[in-house]
């Protein structure tokens, strides 16, 4: 890979990750009630009402729902710096094969090449 290439790729990661360490922040402070600027009223017995309640726990429980997945996506970022970083990115985790320019460009933080990956998805890999 040329380093013009993985500049860029590492480039991409660091935005992301910024992105997504923002959002982290903003999601944590709605979970633990400390939002101001949402308007929210978010948690256990803040309404008077049981479907303004049932409502609020449901919003509640998205908002970890979407903490906890961006935490595993800014978890998988991190692991892609550290590729760079210590020369492995770019190599499948599986088949040790150089992984597609094309996909890393789309998906900066994969581990796995396109056949790896399927083979995961459908089952039949031991990945």
């Amino acid at each position: 890979m040329r380093k013009t290439d993985l500049q860029r790729l590492r480039n991409q990661l660091l935005e992301e990750k910024e992105r997504v360490s923002q959002s982290l922040t903003q999601h944590e402070k709605i979970i633990k009630h400390t939002d101001d600027q949402s308007g929210l009223e978010v948690g256990k017995a803040h309404s008077n009402h049981m479907a303004d309640q049932g409502s609020d726990e449901f919003q509640y429980e998205t908002t970890i729902k979407f903490a906890n997945t961006e935490g595993r996506y800014l978890y998988n970022i991190e692991e892609a710096l550290s590729r760079i970083e210590d020369g492995t990115f770019g190599k499948c985790m599986e088949c040790g094969q150089t992984i597609a320019l094309p996909r890393l460009r789309r998906l900066p933080y994969t581990r796995l090449c396109i056949e790896c990956k399927e083979k995961e998805e459908s089952g039949s890999g031991a990945v």
